[in-house]
């Protein structure tokens, strides 16, 4: 992998670790520094291992990929910006497409990657699509592309291209990849694997933000021309004169405002492959497709797992503290002293605790200074911005390598932390978030919840939160949050639910199956509906919200149907709940999975006369405890706050 780098510091190591993180590891990490004055080059090494630095003295990224590719050492190269990310399978996916079709070029899915407030979120890929059967130049030329993140280059596809043009300097991967294409090089596709285009936030302008200037114009042109130039050595020029017709024309269109000088070199150009009637009649798409043939998308292939643990390099007892434990708190002073000092209680001792407090009006500040002991740090809102918020505020000012949250109204059994670091130490880097299982307390006694989900959640969490009720039995490493952001404070509820969709966009979870945490419904006694997670409509809205972020992601997964399903279920379940809003969830879930007869079945229920749904619930909820919940609504345990209510 190579990684050119010029003042890149903010993104760096979250690009870095994305590439050490594969399921199929690289062979080297080839970081080009191309005059960086800030950490980046500090950064770069500090990795040691798999990355080596190098120093590029030629200004621009183009010289320094070439750079990168004349030193590499591997079969196949694969050219990151300083801050891409790619998901944990993307090598894994793209490598075996390149063993299947030799000398070929691999790409595999791609989104946008974008900050909004202080949380990353995932975009649709900014680009035209590109329609069925049309050849992949001719897609290109026509608006769609694949950016370098995507793409795997065998090393004699990439020969083919020959190499990054140093004089192009807006859709330079553009040029690179047309060049290679016209050349007669495949372009494959995953069916798996995704990788993410970071849009950089505020002000920063990236090369594709000059693509509308007079310069970017210059560059685009150069690359057309670089493109129909190559075809005609080739003798396929003719195949692509729509396309590249198309091509110039829109670029005509955008200089004639910014730079009408520009024009007449454009038009040329346009009329040097204006096709004639007849021409557009044979140049159809189906045709132009046929000429060089793709190979089948690939299945997923099993991972193998990549053995590094930086846990080992950082944090002894008598340096920082390995775990920072962030316990947010309003108004709950009482409790927040029994989780404290569940905390306290703790058998592993290298840890600091932070206690945010959320602009409480009570005593709280009084109780936490009872407890007498350096390695607690009470932090006080100003005003009161919501539990996210507070735990943002505990992120920041965390000093340890793992961060752990526990509620104000939770409490840890001893061995907690020590099982959970222990786990953490043994697993690989790739392995980002550590859950447990809980012990909850209702009034009229105790039940167990345990874990079922580890490794690639994502598919999983887009449509249930396999954490179950509580953030308190999580276990994060904290270069998680470089990559996926802070918890989002505009939502209503179900905040962690989110947040763990986004770790498992790039991360492998992991549970130890044991009960270490207490969630005490019991204690809401004192307080009314106190849990927001109760709160019918708050939670509702957030799932609404977590549909707007994720829906897109889950229908790809082939899983938003159950989703629509537990929100139709919550609806028809709950006293709170609107019949509307569960009919209109099971129409969209019918429409996503038409042929799963259950949710027919759930949609006709919901069509009965309210009596007569009233009437049902009861032998309903007998049958439901004789059959599996997959039935129901695809969850592995039915056990939740909502499922109380029957």
């Amino acid at each position: 992998m190579i990684i050119p780098v010029l003042n890149a510091e903010r993104y760096l190591a979250a690009t870095i670790r994305s590439a050490m993180n594969q399921s199929r590891p690289p062979d080297e990490i080839l970081v080009v520094d191309n005059g960086s004055t800030d950490a980046s080059v500090n950064i770069a090494e500090g990795f040691g291992g798999l990355v080596r630095v190098l120093h590029q003295s030629t200004a621009g990224a183009s010289s320094a990929r070439n750079m990168g590719a004349a030193e590499a050492i591997g079969d196949a190269l694969m050219f990151l910006d300083a801050d891409d990310l790619i998901g944990p399978t993307v090598l894994e996916e793209l490598s075996a497409v390149l063993e299947t079709c030799p000398g070929s070029v691999a790409c595999c899915p791609w989104r946008r990657y974008e900050l909004v407030e202080q949380s990353w979120r995932v975009k649709p890929a900014s680009c035209k699509p590109r329609r069925p059967g049309q050849h992949p130049l001719s897609a290109w030329l026509m608006g769609w592309y694949h950016p370098p993140c995507s793409v795997l280059w065998s090393k004699k596809a990439y020969a083919k291209s020959g190499g990054w043009n140093p004089a192009i300097s807006v859709d330079d991967d553009g040029d690179l990849m047309m060049r290679a294409l016209a050349t007669g090089v495949r372009l494959e596709r995953t069916a798996g694997g995704t990788a993410y285009y970071r849009r950089l936030p505020g002000g920063a302008i990236s090369l594709s933000g000059q693509r509308s200037t007079r310069k970017g114009l210059i560059s685009r042109l150069a690359v057309l021309e670089s493109v129909e130039e190559r075809l005609v050595e080739q003798g396929g020029a003719q195949s692509f004169r729509l396309s590249l017709h198309d091509a110039y024309r829109r670029l005509a269109g955008e200089a004639s405002e910014d730079a009408p000088d520009l024009v007449p070199a454009i038009t040329s150009g346009m009329h040097r492959n204006r096709p004639s009637i007849k021409e557009r009649a044979q140049l159809g798409i189906s045709k132009a497709s046929k000429l060089i043939p793709c190979c089948r998308d690939e299945p997923e292939h099993a991972p193998t797992v990549h053995e590094t643990n930086t846990l080992d390099l950082i944090a002894s007892p008598q340096d920082e503290p390995l775990v920072s434990v962030v316990i947010p708190t309003y108004n709950r002073a009482m409790l927040t002293g029994g989780a404290l000092d569940s905390v306290l209680k703790q058998d592993y001792l290298n840890f600091e605790v932070l206690v945010v407090d959320d602009a409480s009006t009570d005593d709280t500040s009084a109780v936490i200074a009872v407890r007498d002991d350096a390695r607690v740090r009470y932090l006080k809102q100003q005003t009161n911005q919501g539990v996210a918020a507070a735990r943002n505020r505990g992120i920041a000012e965390a000093k340890g390598a793992l961060i752990a949250f526990l509620d104000s109204d939770d409490q840890w059994v001893p061995e907690k932390l020590s099982r959970q670091v222990e786990l953490a130490r043994r697993r690989p880097d790739l392995v980002g978030l550590f859950y447990t299982g809980a012990v909850e307390r209702w009034q009229d006694g105790d039940s167990v919840w345990l874990p079922t989900v580890r490794g690639r959640a994502l598919s999983h969490l887009l449509h249930r939160n396999v954490l179950h009720v509580t953030t308190s039995s999580t276990l994060i490493r904290r270069e998680v949050f470089e990559v996926v952001g802070f918890f989002d404070e505009r939502t209503p509820a179900n905040e962690d639910h989110d947040m763990w969709t986004r770790i498992a966009t790039f991360f492998e979870i992991d549970y130890v199956d044991e009960p270490l945490i207490i969630y005490s419904h019991a204690a809401l006694g004192m307080g009314g509906e106190d849990r927001r997670s109760q709160n019918f409509a708050a939670n509702m809205q957030a799932r609404l919200d977590f549909l707007t972020f994720h829906g897109a992601e889950a229908k790809r997964f082939k899983v938003r149907h159950l989703f629509h399903l537990d929100c139709a279920r919550r609806h028809l379940e709950s006293p709170h709940g609107q019949i509307k809003q569960a009919r209109m969830h099971l129409a969209k879930a019918v429409i996503d999975c038409p042929r799963q007869p259950r949710l027919g079945l759930w949609l006709s229920f919901s069509l009965l006369p309210g009596f007569i749904r009233k009437h049902l619930t009861s032998p309903l909820q007998r049958l439901k405890t004789h059959l599996p919940s997959r039935l129901w609504m695809g969850r592995s345990s039915p056990s939740s706050s909502i499922n109380q209510t029957w």
